[in-house]
């Protein structure tokens, strides 16, 4: 796998990344929210795809806002560098 100049591998994504699918978690949640509130009671397909995008947007952020704090710790840990943390 190839290696950036810092030596993490290009597969782990970056915080601004990660705030990215962050976004666009939210506006997925939003979406599914105005098609819920507008549509759902008119038709069996919006309700499920408003239930669909708010699962999906939900799991999503829960899941986005772990990587950011794990992502966050471990730059933190590797700027203080090996013998500035217990």
């Amino acid at each position: 796998m190839a290696k950036r100049p810092d030596g993490s591998s290009l597969s782990t994504m970056t915080r601004r990344r990660i705030l990215y699918w962050l976004a666009a978690m939210v506006a997925l949640l939003v979406v599914g929210t105005i098609i819920g509130l507008i549509w759902a009671d008119t038709s069996d397909v919006a309700g499920m795809i408003a239930v669909v995008t708010n699962i999906a947007g939900g799991v999503g952020i829960v899941a986005l806002l772990i990587f950011l704090a794990v992502v966050t710790r471990r730059q933190r840990r590797t700027a203080l560098g090996p013998s500035d943390h217990c």
